[in-house]
């Protein structure tokens, strides 16, 4: 099972990337990874920053998609987003944190979503 998970989490990021990308947002990282966690994808839209967390679930039985994104994961979030501007000398830049939630075949975008 969390074998399946994993490819349904990759498949989401890649549909969310794609819609993404439609909107006209830059992609500038997918996966960024730090000791303590991980932001799906890194975008830009015009001068903004935008950090997304990707949430693919095929039914409502467990929730809404967005429910998943606890405060101990936005905290963790945002502790890897600074980590992110540390280290890109972006730390004056507008920033948001957005949410790409996919139920189904149904794609919702969240703009700052926390």
């Amino acid at each position: 099972m969390k074998e399946f998970n994993h490819i349904l989490g990759v498949q989401g990021e890649q549909i969310a990337k794609q819609f993404l990308i439609d909107k006209g947002y830059e992609i500038l990282k997918q996966n960024y990874k730090t000791k303590i966690g991980e932001i799906d994808i890194i975008a830009k839209t015009k001068d903004i920053i935008v950090f997304v967390e990707v949430k693919d679930r095929q039914t409502k039985r467990f929730g809404m998609p967005r429910e998943a994104i606890t405060p101990y994961k936005q905290k963790k979030i945002r502790t890897v987003a600074m980590q992110y501007l540390v280290a890109n000398k972006l730390t004056n830049s507008l920033a948001r944190f957005d949410c790409v939630e996919i139920l189904g075949d149904t794609i919702t975008h969240i703009e700052n979503a926390f």
